[in-house]
């Protein structure tokens, strides 16, 4: 392979990440973190929110040292394959089950999830 051609697949890898990273944190990677500061109650707030980051976080870094593993086990495809079902399912859970929290105050939310 030419060095031209091998600093085109580099860039066009680098802008590939560079594209996806940008576009999921105004997206899907946003919803995590609103869920987790919103959904507590006022009593149990800290707690909850702090119980959701480590969860959220121990849970990354499990899927980012396991995905190695499971890459040289069944390949790269199926498992990016599954990373997308994944993301189109918390899509569709988003969008159809959790509330809108627009304009709501937190008082407001608890309220209407404890009924």
């Amino acid at each position: 392979m030419n060095n031209g051609r091998l600093l085109f697949y580099s860039l066009s890898v680098a802008l590939g990440g560079f594209l996806y990273i940008a576009f999921f944190a105004i997206s899907q990677g946003a919803v995590i973190w609103v869920f987790i500061s919103e959904i507590f109650p006022n009593q149990v707030r800290v707690s909850g929110q702090a119980a959701g980051f480590f969860t959220h976080w121990i849970l990354a870094v499990v899927i980012a040292n396991a995905f190695p593993f499971f890459v040289n086990f069944i390949g790269g495809t199926p498992i990016f394959l599954f990373f997308a079902i994944m993301m189109v399912l918390q899509l569709l859970y988003v969008l159809k089950l959790m509330p809108e929290t627009r304009n709501i105050t937190l008082e407001e939310l608890e309220k209407r999830l404890i009924k």
